[in-house]
């Protein structure tokens, strides 16, 4: 009895002890690229109800390349999402005015929603791919 309670302390010892037992590790958590800290704090600024050019502003001290190159991952993550909520089947089977503009308030929901509403690229692709008029 005596000989199996030291062992086990005896080994309880050894697990808190090393680095991949129940002790503390040194093993730290993944840090976010900064592409994708900046789309989130982009998103998360936007759902708060600030316009482009608040966030925009935001940005400033970014490179104006690096500011262009966030706006176009925004512009493609807006198509991606219009594509998905199959936007041209919706075109398509509207039958009135009606339907229109509720295809049109849901696309400037989108928008709104990922923060591009001043973005006139955005508006003249939306134009090209899907005919509605913003």
């Amino acid at each position: 009895m005596r000989k199996s309670r030291t062992l086990f302390f005896a080994l309880l010892f050894c697990l808190l002890a090393s680095n991949t037992g129940l002790g503390a590790s040194n093993v730290t958590p993944p840090t976010p690229k900064k592409e994708e800290n900046r789309i989130t704090t982009w998103m998360t600024m936007s759902l708060l109800g600030k316009n482009q050019v608040e966030i925009e502003y935001y940005f400033k001290d970014l490179e104006q390349k690096d500011l262009d190159k966030l706006r176009e991952r925004i512009r493609k993550a807006v198509m991606g999402n219009l594509r998905r909520m199959d936007l041209r089947s919706m075109i398509a089977n509207s039958t009135d005015s009606d339907d229109l503009n509720v295809i049109r308030r849901k696309v400037l929901t989108e928008i709104r929603y990922m923060g591009m509403e001043n973005d006139e690229e955005l508006q003249v692709t939306i134009k090209e791919e899907f005919g509605v008029n913003l």
